[in-house]
C-alpha cells in the first residue's frame, strides 16, 4: 500500500509532466505558459480553455469518479485543438502525456476554439455514471437482503436503500475503482469470487475519514456494515456488506442467558417492527404437519427437519425460525400440535462453528473469543470497547482484544509468556483508538453475527436502511432451507420505511408520493421538450 509520501511524489511528477506537455498548447489558447505549472490552478485554466464550468474541478477530486471526469476534461481539451475523432479520444485516454507532448510540440497544432457541442450517447452515459456514482458512494446505496439472518424483520429478497448521511459519509478508502461494483468484477473469472478480478486497485488507499452525520449509531438500530473477517479483501470499504441489528454500543456490557439478551444487566427492548425468530421443537400426533397448511398460515415454510420419534404415534419437527406470534398461530390453528418447546443450548456446551458444530475450529465462524466456553445461547458477559478507554492486558483477556490491537488498529503485537509487546514496547495496558459495536441478527438461532466474528469497528459502519423500494419472494433460486422458492412480489412490504419502530401492519406506504413525483417529472420533461421543439 502506498504512503502519503508516495502520493505526493506521484502528484508532483504528474504536474511536471502536464506542464511539459501542455505549456505551448496553453499559449496557443491565449493563456500564459506558467498557468500549466501551478497545481489545481492549471485544472481551472484548462476548464477555461474548454469552456466548461469551474465547479467541474470539485468532481476531479472526488474518489472513484475523479478519474472519469479527468478523462472527460482531457478528451475535451484535445478536441479544442482539432483532434475530434474517436481514435484521438482513445489516444488521449490511454496515452495521455505522450499524445499531449506530440500535440504540444507539433507546429501544425492550432487552437480551434469552442465548437458547437452536440450531446452524444457516450457523453450522456459518462455524465450519468458520474452523477449516479456520487449518489451511490456518498448518499444512498441500494442493498439486497440475500440471507435470512434478519428474518422476519427483513426478508430474503427485500431491496433497500441505505443512507450514508445519517451516520456521516465515510470517504471511500479505495478511490481508484470501477463505479457501482463492491469488490469483484463478477462477469470475469467464473462464479467463484476467488477467481474474479478486483474492481479496485488495492494499493491505492486513503485513510479512514468520516464527515459529520446528524445521528450516531444507537442501540437497536438496523445497521449495514462491512463484514470484518472478510478474508478476500483487506480494504475495509471493499469487504462484503452485512446487515444486522446493533444491540450494543461502546461501553455496553453484553450477556446472553438461555438465549435471552441482556444489555447492562437489563433485558433487551424489542421494537414494534422487530420480529425475532427462534428455533423450536414442535411435537405433534401421528398425523403431523403438512407443508401446505404451514404455507397457508405463514406464507413460508419455516421448518427444515423432521426427527423420527421413539413413539410411533408422535412426530417431532425442528422449526428453524418462528416468531412468538407464529408459535401462537401454530398452537391455535393446528389441532395436531401437542406442544412447542424453544431449543436452547445448555451452559457448558461449547459450539465450534456457526455452520457445523462437528467441524474443526474455524476462526471465522467459531464462537468469539476462541476457548471462551460460551455458546450462542449462553454468552458473556463481555464489555464493548470505547474510544479512549484503557484496559489491562492479561493472558485471560488477550483473545478478546488481539484482533483489535493487530488488525483494526494496526499495531504489531507480540506475546512472550505473560508479557505483551506492542510495536516492540513492553505493555500491560492498551488504549482503544476507535469505538466498537455489537451486531446480532433478529433470526437469533440462524445468524452469523458478533457472537462469531466479534466486535464491529466504527470504521466498518456503512449506513442505515431507510426505505424498502421492492420486495421479491424467491429472488434467489432456493429459500434458505433449500426448498424451491415461489417467485412473487410482496406488495405489503414495498415503499415503506424499515427501522422506524412501527409494526409492518401500521407502516405508511409512500408509493403514491413516488407515483406523483414520477408523473410531475415526466410531465415537466414532456412539456419542456415540446416547447423547445416549437422554438426550433
Amino acid at each position: 500500500m502506498y504512503t502519503l509520501q508516495d502520493y505526493s511524489i506521484f502528484a508532483v511528477v504528474a504536474n511536471v509532466l502536464y506542464f511539459a506537455t501542455t505549456w505551448k498548447l496553453f499559449q496557443k489558447a491565449g493563456r500564459k505558459a506558467w498557468e500549466a505549472l501551478i497545481p489545481v490552478y492549471n485544472i481551472l485554466a484548462t476548464l477555461k480553455i474548454i469552456h466548461r464550468p469551474w465547479w467541474w474541478i470539485i468532481i476531479v477530486f472526488i474518489p472513484i469518479v475523479g478519474w472519469i471526469m479527468a478523462a472527460i476534461i482531457l478528451v475535451d481539451f484535445v478536441r479544442h485543438f482539432g483532434r475530434r475523432s474517436f481514435l484521438d479520444a482513445v489516444l488521449a485516454f490511454f496515452f495521455s502525456f505522450v499524445f499531449l507532448a506530440y500535440l504540444n510540440y507539433s507546429p501544425q497544432t492550432q487552437y480551434t476554439g469552442k465548437e458547437a457541442r452536440k450531446e452524444t450517447l457516450i457523453s450522456a452515459v459518462l455524465y450519468a455514471v458520474i452523477f449516479a456514482t456520487i449518489i451511490h458512494a456518498f448518499i444512498i446505496q441500494p442493498f439486497t437482503i440475500p440471507t435470512g439472518s434478519m428474518e422476519r424483520t427483513l426478508l430474503v429478497g427485500d431491496f433497500l436503500f441505505v443512507s450514508k448521511l445519517n451516520y456521516g459519509v465515510r470517504i471511500p478508502m479505495t478511490p481508484a475503482a470501477l463505479p457501482f461494483l463492491q469488490n469483484k468484477i463478477f462477469f470475469f473469472g467464473g462464479s467463484s469470487p476467488q477467481n474474479q478480478p478486483d474492481s479496485y486497485i488495492n494499493d491505492i488507499r486513503l485513510p479512514y475519514m468520516r464527515l459529520p452525520g446528524w445521528e450516531k449509531v444507537e442501540r437497536y438500530d438496523i445497521v449495514v456494515f462491512n463484514y470484518p473477517p472478510d478474508s478476500l479483501h483487506a480494504a475495509i470499504d471493499r469487504k462484503d456488506p452485512y446487515v444486522k441489528r446493533c444491540v450494543g454500543v461502546p461501553g455496553d456490557k453484553i450477556q446472553i442467558i438461555n438465549n435471552n439478551l441482556y444489555i447492562n444487566g437489563q433485558p433487551e427492548k424489542i421494537s414494534p417492527d422487530e420480529e425475532q425468530q427462534r428455533r423450536y421443537k414442535v411435537f405433534t400426533n401421528e398425523i403431523g404437519i403438512g407443508n401446505d397448511r404451514v404455507m397457508q398460515l405463514f406464507g413460508y415454510t419455516p421448518y427444515g427437519e423432521v426427527i423420527p420419534s421413539e413413539d410411533s404415534n408422535k412426530r417431532e419437527y425442528i422449526f428453524e425460525g418462528l416468531t412468538k406470534e407464529n408459535v401462537a398461530k401454530l398452537k391455535a390453528n393446528l389441532n395436531t400440535v401437542d406442544s412447542i418447546v424453544q431449543i436452547v443450548t445448555p451452559k457448558g456446551i461449547t459450539e465450534v462453528t456457526h455452520f457445523d458444530y462437528s467441524q474443526k475450529i474455524d476462526t471465522t465462524n467459531s464462537i468469539f473469543p476462541i476457548n471462551s466456553g460460551w455458546n450462542h445461547c449462553q454468552y458473556g458477559p463481555l464489555t464493548l470497547p470505547k474510544k479512549g478507554d484503557i484496559i489491562q492486558l492479561t493472558p485471560q483477556n488477550i483473545e478478546q482484544y488481539k484482533k483489535i490491537i493487530k488488525v483494526y488498529e494496526h499495531n504489531d503485537l507480540k506475546i512472550n509468556g505473560n508479557q505483551f509487546y506492542i510495536n516492540d514496547v513492553p505493555a500491560n495496558t492498551y488504549t482503544f483508538k476507535q469505538n466498537y459495536y455489537w451486531m446480532m441478527g433478529d433470526n437469533r438461532d440462524n445468524s452469523l453475527d458478533s457472537r462469531y466474528f466479534g466486535y464491529v469497528p466504527e470504521d466498518h459502519i456503512i449506513g442505515k436502511p431507510v426505505f424498502t423500494w421492492f420486495s421479491l419472494q424467491g429472488a434467489f433460486e432456493n429459500d434458505r432451507y433449500g426448498h424451491p422458492a415461489e417467485r412473487k412480489i410482496r406488495w405489503d412490504r414495498m415503499f415503506r420505511i424499515p427501522n422506524n419502530g412501527v409494526s409492518l401492519s401500521e407502516k405508511t406506504n409512500y408509493g403514491w408520493i413516488i407515483l406523483v413525483l414520477l408523473v410531475v417529472f415526466f410531465g415537466y420533461d414532456y412539456f419542456r421538450g415540446k416547447k423547445k421543439g416549437e422554438k426550433e
